[in-house]
């Protein structure tokens, strides 16, 4: 009973330092995402209180439930006109950041771990991801115009669908036989795109044809969150994106009353349902919890190793962050303010599905000598994703404040 009651008691204590993270990262622009992880690592790796495996099956669904929640938050915050003048530019910038992070990585892994190329391959593309889990909670918090936060989220969704297609290609070549790898991403990455898009869409119009019936029966509030989870296991099912579903699935709730009349008289209404802000109050505080234990139990998972590991890791992380501050010189539009350009450079956090994409081989029946090589591979990525937050929330905390903001005042001045 006394373990019990401490648990429960924690439970509390963390709800309460949530709040104050939070509340520290509007005076201090620290985001509250980084405590949060400090103190997964405080419980996990360096006191040995808790471990991931501790949790089961609960902390892979956190990390789900967690995807889900934020993607949809970011969805329902993008309107069709800031996507029409960032989605170009998003897109560029998506796939250049993108191709030079796996580029950078398969050089230093190839030369410094010794990797043959397709392992380094896997670890450039799993780290090619920018994690839409931390970087909605960050701009959703930011001082930033609707476009940059519109190209931020959804730049983060591409390079999510991006590294996981790819990745899970590669890791597929390996169980094939070495076979080639370029058939099947083709593609499946075509199709997953068209398949996830259209299920997010079609998703979000029958379940707004429907929501005001629903609204008749007691106690329905969180059914709306009951559809969300059922839209991604039934994409994730079905071999699509369940994360692109669900922020598609969010775009286009938040802009129902310009979805054209007659897409929705064929689905049996005359318009669609938008949410109500208590209800959007309640998905707002459901988020606030999940996102405060995601991290948590993220920080949890981070196990430090050996310094060359630790110093890989700190070097993959400075070449990315430099390698996307040039690209953002040549990519980012001219009418983007200094500070806004400054912080579409180094919001490029790694997080969930680097961390996903890394175990996934750990459960292969891969030969020793290749498992080995994963294994030192989950331990660069940890590393990377922890720099990367940290990175991010320091250059965050230094462009607020003023540290910096001299320095991107120069790198930026053709925007001036």
């Amino acid at each position: 009973m006394e373990t019990i009651s401490t648990f429960v008691f924690s439970i509390g204590l963390i709800i309460f330092a949530a709040h104050f993270f939070t509340a520290l990262f509007e005076r201090t622009r620290v985001p509250d995402v980084l405590p949060l992880i400090f103190l997964g690592i405080l419980i996990g790796p360096l006191s040995g209180i808790l471990s991931p495996d501790d949790f089961g099956y609960v902390g892979p669904l956190l990390s789900a439930i967690a995807l889900v929640l934020m993607l949809f938050e970011g969805g329902s915050h993008l309107t069709l006109e800031t996507l029409k003048t960032s989605l170009k530019d998003c897109v560029i910038l998506a796939l250049a950041t993108f191709i030079i992070t796996v580029l950078i990585t398969i050089g230093v892994t190839h030369y410094l771990m010794g990797n043959e190329l397709l392992p380094a391959l896997f670890i450039g593309v799993v780290l090619g991801s920018i994690s839409p889990a931390v970087v909605v909670p960050i701009v959703r918090m930011l001082n930033l115009s609707d476009n940059t936060k519109s190209t931020l989220v959804v730049e983060s969704a591409i390079t999510d669908v991006l590294s996981i297609v790819i990745a899970l290609g590669i890791l597929k070549t390996f169980e094939s036989g070495h076979k080639n790898i370029m058939e099947f991403i083709g593609t499946n990455l075509i199709a997953t795109m068209a398949m996830s898009l259209l299920v997010g869409f079609g998703g979000a119009v029958i379940w707004s044809t429907i929501l005001e019936k629903i609204r008749k029966f007691p106690n329905t509030i969180f059914t709306s969150l009951a559809f969300i989870f059922l839209l991604y296991g039934l994409s994730e099912i079905l071999g699509y994106s369940g994360p692109i579903s669900v922020l598609i699935f969010g775009v286009v709730l938040a802009n129902s009353r310009k979805i054209p009349l007659s897409i929705v008289q064929k689905f049996g209404t005359g318009h669609l349902t938008e949410f109500t802000s208590i209800e959007k109050t309640l998905f707002s505080e459901v988020i606030f919890l999940v996102k405060t234990f995601f991290f948590i139990f993220l920080g949890m998972s981070i196990q430090f190793g050996n310094f060359k590991i630790l110093f890989i890791g700190i070097l993959l992380t400075l070449l990315i962050y430099g390698g996307r501050l040039l690209l953002s010189k040549i990519l980012i539009s001219k009418d983007a303010a200094n500070s806004e350009a400054a912080m579409m450079s180094f919001i490029i956090p790694k997080g969930l599905a680097a961390a996903v994409l890394a175990e996934v081989p750990m459960h292969m029946n891969l030969p020793l000598e290749m498992e080995n090589t994963f294994i030192e591979i989950r331990a660069v990525v940890y590393m990377v994703i922890l720099f990367s937050i940290l990175l991010t929330s320091f250059l965050i905390y230094s462009e607020g404040t003023g540290f910096t903001r001299g320095f991107y005042q120069r790198y930026f001045s053709k925007y001036s």
